[in-house]
């Protein structure tokens, strides 16, 4: 609906400010909501109290670059009506404050909650535009401010469900000794506040390229095709999202870590098949539809991504060991690392092949997660054979499938190891339930 009814320039423009605010703002996160989805699990009675504190420690901290936000965009984009910048910092800072209570509702074992709120948002959001697209709005302020309104049901979902949540909690515990004082509490999430202003270049570092070497008018095509990817990189995001309490919880028992972390390979190797191929027929039978023709080259670019989604999917477990570990140091290293490659490839490529190049660098990016994750847990394989096939062959398939070719039927090799892992997490469910 926003590329039908703005023009493409517009909506390559709204995209920006969005990341733009998003990657300055998200530094206000501080890395708090993530240290109590690591640690809430084990004092579920202190969890919504140690919620309302991370948003008070996030207001004071908000304040500095609410001022650095809002001057910045009206020097950098002077001729944009300042009611867009300012909406836009709002959606933003909305979002970010929402993270507190989705982390209490995931960490004590809600996280079909926090899913739910995301659709909350999702609908209400969706259903605004509608309104808006029935009623031949073009303005892109007004669209921004569907988002806002979006945005702000969703905060106040998440509030009431983390309330009753939070005040039903039951269990013994108490969190760590970094949450005795706000020193030791800010202290202890810095490694994971640098992550998290590392962590939007993973995802948004190409449309900044694409703005800077190419045009809004690629950035809006590019956005199009994330658009679908990121509808399909949800799944290992949620998964990694899941999994940190899990492996959290176990992060000093070796042999109980490697369990769990055998059980997620398996689901990764699973799922991959199921991504890449009804990704690929998904896509290019909705996207022509939902979109016009201008838009329709967005499928191939798709297919690269679809290779980085593979990546994504396969590096679950040692992405998610490396974040749970006792040094997450480590894991911000792994962000860095991931940026600089990706950054690295689009600006060679960006210049001479657009949108492509952008798409061939965020592919370098999830490549360098697999192989470097893998290499810095504490506790996983550095080889793995298996999994590097099967990356071998997504890189294959991704590259086929944008070219048109049915050689890409040489992706169903992945069914393979994918039964294979369904039986033995058959056979262990079974052992378990005998035990």
């Amino acid at each position: 609906m926003l590329t039908k009814a703005l023009l493409q320039t517009e909506y390559g423009l709204f995209v920006i400010l969005l990341d733009a605010f998003a990657t300055l703002f998200i530094l206000v996160d501080a890395g708090l909501p993530t240290l109590l989805n690591r640690d809430g699990a084990r004092a579920p009675k202190h969890a919504l109290s140690a919620a309302h504190r991370i948003m008070r420690l996030q207001a004071i901290i908000a304040l500095p670059f609410v001022v650095v936000g809002l001057v910045s965009g009206h020097l950098l984009w002077p001729d944009i009506p300042s009611v867009l910048i300012w909406i836009c910092a709002a959606i933003m800072l909305i979002q970010i404050a929402t993270y507190p209570y989705r982390s209490l509702l995931r960490c004590l074992g809600e996280a079909r909650l926090e899913g739910g709120v995301k659709m909350i948002e999702r609908i209400t959001t969706t259903c605004f535009y509608f309104f808006l697209y029935l009623s031949n709005v073009s303005d892109v302020a007004m669209w921004a401010g569907a988002f806002l309104l979006g945005s702000a049901i969703a905060f106040i979902s998440s509030a009431i469900f983390a309330l009753i949540i939070g005040r039903n909690a039951q269990g013994d515990g108490e969190l760590p000794s970094e949450w005795k004082s706000d020193k030791t509490l800010l202290l202890a999430a810095l490694p994971f506040a640098i992550t998290l202003g590392i962590l939007p270049y993973v995802t948004r570092l190409e449309k900044f390229l694409l703005a800077i070497y190419s045009s809004y008018e690629e950035v809006g095509l590019y956005n199009v095709a994330q658009l679908a990817w990121i509808a399909g990189i949800m799944l290992p995001q949620a998964m990694r999202a899941a999994l940190l309490p899990v492996f959290g919880e176990v992060r000093d028992d070796v042999i109980e870590w490697r369990k769990r972390f055998d059980r997620a390979r398996h689901y990764t190797i699973i799922l991959l098949p199921l991504g890449l191929f009804f990704g690929h027929f998904i896509v290019s039978y909705i996207l022509p539809i939902a979109f016009e023709e201008k838009y329709h080259d967005a499928v191939q670019v798709f297919d690269i991504l679809l290779i980085g989604w593979a990546f994504t999917m396969l590096s679950v477990p040692s992405y998610v060991g490396l974040q749970s570990s006792e040094n997450p140091w480590r894991f911000t290293i792994l962000l860095a690392v991931i940026v600089l490659v990706a950054g690295v490839v689009g600006v060679v490529l960006i210049p001479n092949y657009g949108v492509m190049g952008a798409a061939w660098g965020s592919v370098c990016g999830s490549a360098t997660m697999l192989i470097v994750s893998r290499f810095m847990s504490q506790h996983a394989k550095w080889s793995d054979p298996l999994i590097d096939i099967l990356a071998l062959i997504s890189i294959l398939t991704g590259w086929l499938l944008a070219n048109g070719s049915w050689l890409a039927v040489i992706g169903f090799i992945t069914v393979i190891p994918a039964i294979r892992s369904i039986e033995l997490l058959r056979s262990e469910e079974k052992t378990s339930q005998e035990e």
